[in-house]
């Protein structure tokens, strides 16, 4: 792989506000990685301007590895197993005075010896797979105990149920992060707008080569704001700034492959709520399908593999089982083989983007290798999906801000 590669995933706060994101990184002990991701400005691209959780070692903190970040942007995980003296007590007073802001992580059901750090950090983050809840509140009570009071903040890690959630919420937990995030029960009687369910529609016309471009225009022009959507995202940054001033030309500046993605945008950006995990979900959509299309080869077409990464989470996104809303687009065979199945030469894209969302690196990399990509560009592509997508997506929030209210017929 590549000198570095980093992932992040979503910090939430007890009512769905996006707090944070834990970044790491695929060396086994960090040494290295974070100074690199800060110095290339990977780490500030990919924490967004939220606080970022970050594991440590030993050498990192004397090393002093930390002090080059912002002051708050970075908090520390200190590992539990970290035992106190002279020269880490000096690391860690050097990185306080400095504006730094320490957790400890993974405390468990047995006391750590890095809990005689506890006066001295702002978070403490325990694995909501510990036990019952009976037992979560026992080591909360040792912790809070131990530390200041109203001191401590608490993070719960591998929520993976809805039960672990509700107990760590009732405890008074301040974070929660997981896959439970990310898979939210589907609800039946959910439903799209009509906007969404005319561009999905699109995405199976724009792909039949039998219809013209002109036909496309004539069935977006029927929907006006969906009309004005497409041509605020296709005028974006993306397209280098040349001015499009209508479908047809935007089909044949920017050809029927693009014109899918920003189709696919639209339908995502489309799910609008303040809540900071539904937001972070279809952040999360985009980011997959970009990043899928980047592993192109093998016969594998770009279009296609952008659309199966985008819509393996499109049922968390819109509350819907993944076959209804495969339902109102025609995509290819293989396509649904991949999503219904996790079949067929496009499963593999979406096998690969779990695993590496995960932290999964050794694993994604080998799923790379049978796809035929070089594992040290997973990193770069990695990246290039989230500055993508927070500049695709923030043109279609755009978009939808401005667009113009349907006259009632």
């Amino acid at each position: 792989m590549s000198d570095f590669a980093l992932v992040r995933q979503p910090v939430f706060g007890g009512t769905g506000s996006l707090i944070g994101y834990e970044i790491r990184f695929n060396d086994a002990d960090g040494s290295g990685s974070f100074a690199q991701s800060f110095l290339s400005g990977t780490f500030d691209l990919v924490r967004n301007r939220l606080p970022a959780f970050v594991s440590t070692t030993r050498e990192q903190l004397l090393a002093d590895a930390f002090l080059v970040a912002e002051p708050g942007s970075v908090i520390v995980l200190l590992p539990s197993w970290l035992t106190p003296d002279t020269e880490i007590d000096e690391a860690i007073a050097r990185f306080i005075a400095a504006g730094g802001v320490l957790a400890i992580d993974e405390v468990g059901v047995e006391p750590a010896p890095a809990e005689a750090f506890l006066p001295r950090v702002n978070w403490v983050r325990i694995d909501s797979r510990s036990g019952d809840p009976a037992t979560i509140n026992a080591i909360c009570d040792r912790i809070t105990q131990q530390a200041p009071k109203g001191a401590i903040k608490l993070v719960a890690s591998h929520v993976e149920e809805l039960d672990q959630y509700e107990a760590t919420l009732e405890r008074g937990f301040d974070g929660f992060q997981g896959t439970f995030f990310s898979r939210p029960e589907p609800l039946p009687a959910a439903d799209m707008p009509q906007s969404t369910v005319a561009a999905m529609r699109l995405m199976g016309l724009a792909r039949d080569q039998k219809i013209s471009d002109r036909q496309l225009e004539d069935v977006i022009a029927t929907d006006p704001v969906l009309t004005f959507q497409l041509l605020r995202l296709v005028n974006s940054a993306a397209l280098g700034g040349r001015g499009v001033s209508s479908i047809g030309q935007a089909l044949r500046l920017i050809g029927r492959n693009a014109f899918l993605r920003w189709l696919a945008v639209a339908v995502a950006a489309a799910r609008k709520s303040k809540n900071g995990v539904d937001q972070e979900l279809v952040r999360q959509a985009v980011e997959r399908g970009r990043l899928c299309e980047q592993l192109v080869g093998s016969g594998r077409d770009s279009g296609t593999l952008f659309l199966v990464g985008l819509f393996s989470l499109l049922d968390a996104v819109f509350r819907m089982p993944l076959p209804e809303i495969l339902e109102r687009v025609v995509l290819s065979a293989e396509a649904n083989e991949a999503l219904i199945d996790r079949t067929g030469p496009y499963a593999d894209a979406i096998n690969f983007a779990e695993s590496y969302e995960l932290g999964l690196f050794e694993n994604a990399s080998e799923i790379a290798k049978e796809m035929g990509i070089d594992p040290s560009k997973l990193g770069e592509y990695y990246t290039n999906a989230i500055s993508w997508t927070a500049e695709a997506l923030g043109a279609a929030l755009d978009s939808q801000e401005a667009a113009p209210a349907r006259k009632a017929s």
